[in-house]
């Protein structure tokens, strides 16, 4: 018997358990992502249906601050969940059997995208949400009690710090995690 022959069925007896755990934590931390942008769509969702009917209810079409105010609540919400649906959609798009090298470089891609639109669009959509909700503060004070006007007030600072820190916070784990898998 030559050489080759010997080490060809040295080889096929040979059996090396492969690695799961790498894939598995890969595929875990993947599917953990997917689950948090789709409850980010359907809250996002959520609101703009709430944002509309809203428009609807007090005819902000009438009014041209309030028309502008609940517009860029809504647009800014509705480009989100666009980003949302599109950034899915690309990681979706990952062949899943090439090589390593090609789908490292696909994550690597994929990472910055979402950098892109947590360190760019995020702030970005955030501040004209707040911007449209202030633009609704006349209307507010001149259709509401002051009492409701103050309350409106007190808790929407409340709200949209702790929304911001919520959104931050969830950023940084979601681009740890990215980050990790590189």
């Amino acid at each position: 018997m030559n050489d080759f022959q010997h080490i060809k069925e040295q080889w096929q007896q040979h059996q090396t358990p492969l690695p799961n755990t790498n894939i598995n934590e890969i595929i875990e931390r993947s599917q953990e992502i997917k689950r948090k942008q789709q409850i980010t769509k359907i809250v996002l969702g959520i609101t703009v249906l709430i944002l509309m009917a809203f428009f609807f209810y007090v005819s902000a079409y009438k009014n041209t601050r309030a028309f502008w105010g609940l517009g860029l609540m809504i647009g800014s919400l509705c480009i989100r969940i666009i980003m949302e649906y599109f950034s899915s959609l690309k990681k979706e798009r990952f062949p899943l059997y090439q090589n390593m090298l090609a789908f490292n470089q696909q994550l690597v891609n994929y990472y910055k995208s979402r950098r892109m639109i947590h360190y760019l669009w995020t702030p970005v959509l955030f501040a004209s949400y707040v911007f449209g909700f202030v633009l609704l503060l006349p209307v507010f004070k001149q259709q509401l009690s002051i009492g409701f006007f103050k309350y409106i007030i007190v808790s929407s600072i409340i709200i949209f710090i702790a929304l911001a820190v919520l959104i931050g916070f969830q950023v940084r784990k979601e681009l740890k995690i990215i980050k990790s898998l590189q």
